[in-house]
């Protein structure tokens, strides 16, 4: 059997991993303030870290000009633990590392070709593990006769070592123990598990569209050695969850399924190793490019130089006024629509439709507007990323959204509800920029399961990021407040009598009719004025833009200026704000609860466990099934609920905040029933 490179986590031999963890016996004789200038006065620097920023590199080699500069990029734990998460994760750090020093401020055209030049001279070297693990952050200095380590948690990127983090930092000066112990920690990492990352221009590689499989590092070492690669791939351990860095994540989500299909045919051995050879490396190449087109993420909406590029073409903002005016007719009889066999509230629907549509036009400029409130330190959750269509069935959530897509970029384009995951979430964030992702008839279950963790996280690392649309049915309920707040919720009872199939035959006919009559013109028309209103609200430092009533503004202009000749704006046409909105995001949790304590609730005909209520002292207590009290409380806002004098069948509420809450006083039943 031909000799195979790599280790296993249990190999007795490996120099990288002991069956016990190494401690290091040191004693404190000082604490000073961490300085840049502790990187000083060496000739040369290797570093593992499993995080880095590229200006800190970059800062690095032009401050203090080591004569032989070394970094291995260390990764601590793969998400699925597959051979195609470890390969993806080298092929990210490559092209981000080229890519990066493009952007660093203060990066001369000389400062360039300096560290590019380096890199070809081997003075300045990178690599990338090719194992699951590396964790350790060592810093190692030499040069004129002195040696210092530097351990700890910090990893190299500005953020960490600029104290606004809590980080812990060890140094040894001249320490003969610290030296020769974390220099053998960090050779056999860089000897045994890692890659060479190869360093060019980066900017001609930015150039090459697609994932060129063939330059992942571990790859092209495979092509050079006679016995493959071997990567380590170990068993997921049951109580187990490994996590890269967040934008890692993102990057690697986004490219992983190249390398998957890729190496479907190819599996671990009983050792957990995947040996990769030459033969193999070609074979995955011609995957590889036969399926880039079908796996690559051909859809995005990005900004770039002044203008917008949707999947690679030039999104072009001009727009001839007989188009516009064609679209405005298809909406007006789009909207026209919901007047014919539509049970409800029709005038609510199609308001509540009309504010959807302001926020889901704005959608594509929403990274910025909320970008421009972060560096402000102005943010606030009145720039929702996410918006949920959620009510009776056969209300015409699908077909609006699908309406809307088309109008903005000639089709609908909606993402397969099982890939409503956190992780593909932000894989798509990613992926997508400004282009909203859509998900139709998401589950309660799987929006509990993944929705809320990407929902309130605002930590988004890139510049350009897609908006959200969901639409769910009426089973999903108890939303949390901390959802509803960030969200644009729009709740709707009205729908389409399911025995109305003549109705429906009619209306599916119409709006086939509009979608292909539909063109983008509006939409273009309307991109280009909302870009001008966003330049201008950011240029003067307006802190108090309201989206819905900037989006709005500027579709109701465009409506006005392309009505049909002698018609008039419809009554759904209107200014929307953000107030009109909020006052009615917790619409159906208020609903809920007025009809809990509605004055029938507590008549002398009807008995516990049926929903009686009654007053006492500072309480609101709601009889109800035991079975059934979870599904009541989820439809309860959680301020409203005291759950310390809640017991078994009843349910606890604070009076004062109901009666805030439905903006009405909560008095005394005559009748008091059994309790």
């Amino acid at each position: 059997m031909p000799e195979q490179t790599g280790f296993l986590l249990d190999d007795p031999d490996s120099r990288t991993r002991n069956e016990i963890l190494d401690v290091v016996r040191a004693e404190a004789c000082g604490v000073e303030r961490f300085e840049r200038g502790l990187f000083g006065g060496f000739e040369t620097l290797r570093a593992l870290t499993y995080t880095s920023s590229i200006p800190m590199i970059a800062g690095l080699l032009r401050d203090f000009e080591f004569a032989d500069f070394e970094c291995v990029f260390g990764h601590d734990g793969v998400l699925s633990r597959e051979a195609a998460e470890v390969l993806s994760f080298q092929r990210v750090v490559e092209q981000s590392l080229n890519e990066g020093f493009v952007g660093v401020a203060g990066a001369s055209e000389d400062r360039l070709r300096h560290i590019y030049s380096r890199a070809a001279e081997g003075s300045a070297r990178f690599f990338v593990v090719k194992d699951a693990i590396a964790h350790a952050k060592i810093y190692l200095l030499s040069g004129d006769g002195r040696k210092r380590v530097i351990v700890g948690s910090a990893n190299l990127s500005e953020t960490a070592f600029s104290g606004r983090q809590a980080e812990t930092l060890v140094m040894f000066d001249d320490d003969d123990i610290a030296w020769e112990h974390y220099l053998a920690q960090y050779e056999a990492v860089r000897d045994i598990s890692a890659s060479r990352v190869s360093v060019g221009d980066g900017r001609e590689r930015a150039k090459a569209r697609g994932v060129r499989i063939e330059e992942t590092p571990a790859l092209r070492d495979a092509e050079g050695a006679s016995n493959g690669v071997a990567l380590f791939v170990p068993a997921a351990a049951e109580d187990e969850r490994a996590f890269s860095p967040p934008v890692i994540a993102q990057k690697v989500e986004r490219i992983k399924p190249v390398y998957k299909k890729a190496l479907a045919d190819i599996k671990p051995n009983k050792d957990g190793r995947v040996n990769i050879t030459p033969r193999i490396v070609k074979q995955m190449s011609r995957i590889a490019l036969a399926r880039q087109d079908e796996d690559a993420p051909s859809t995005y909406l990005s900004w770039e130089g002044g203008r917008f590029i949707l999947s690679g073409n030039e999104y072009s903002l001009e727009a001839d006024a007989a188009d516009v005016r064609s679209d405005v007719e298809c909406w007006l009889e789009f909207f026209g629509n919901y007047e014919h066999g539509f049970a409800g509230d029709v005038d609510r629907l199609r308001r509540d439709y009309w504010t959807f549509m302001c926020w889901f036009y704005f959608a594509p400029l929403m990274c910025d507007l909320r970008n421009f409130m972060m560096r402000r330190n102005a943010f606030s959750f009145d720039q929702p990323m996410f918006a949920i269509l959620y009510g009776s069935s056969n209300c015409g959530k699908t077909r609006l959204i699908e309406a809307l897509m088309a109008s903005m970029v000639d089709f609908p384009h909606m993402i397969d509800t099982r890939d409503f995951t956190a992780c593909k979430l932000r894989g798509l964030q990613a992926s997508y920029k400004r282009f909203p992702v859509v998900f139709d008839d998401v589950t309660g279950d799987r929006f509990r399961r993944h929705g809320p963790e990407v929902i309130k996280d605002e930590t988004i690392a890139d510049d350009e990021y897609p908006c959200f649309a969901l639409s769910m049915n009426a089973e999903m309920r108890g939303f949390q407040p901390e959802i509803v707040k960030r969200c644009l919720m729009i709740y709707t009872r009205t729908s389409l009598p399911g025995d109305k199939v003549a109705e429906r035959n009619r209306l599916q006919k119409s709006v086939s009719g509009i979608r292909d009559r539909m063109g983008t013109a509006l939409y273009r028309a309307y991109l280009g004025r909302a870009v001008n209103e966003l330049d201008a609200v950011i240029e003067d430092g307006r802190e108090d833009v309201d989206v819905l009533g900037l989006s709005s503004g500027i579709l109701l202009d465009l409506f006005s200026e392309h009505m049909p000749d002698g018609e008039d704006l419809p009554g759904w046409c209107r200014p929307v704000t953000l107030r009109d909105y909020q006052e009615r995001a917790f619409e159906r949790p208020r609903q809920r609860l007025e009809s809990l304590l509605s004055p029938e609730a507590h008549s002398r005909d009807r008995k516990p466990p049926d929903g009686f209520w009654t007053v006492s002292g500072e309480n609101v207590l709601v009889s109800v099934p035991v079975m059934g009290a979870r599904a009541v409380k989820e439809d309860i806002p959680d301020w409203i609920l005291d759950d310390t004098a809640s017991v078994a069948g009843l349910i606890a509420l604070n009076k004062s905040e109901a009666e805030d809450f439905l903006g009405k006083p909560l008095r005394r039943p005559r009748r008091w029933g059994v309790f």
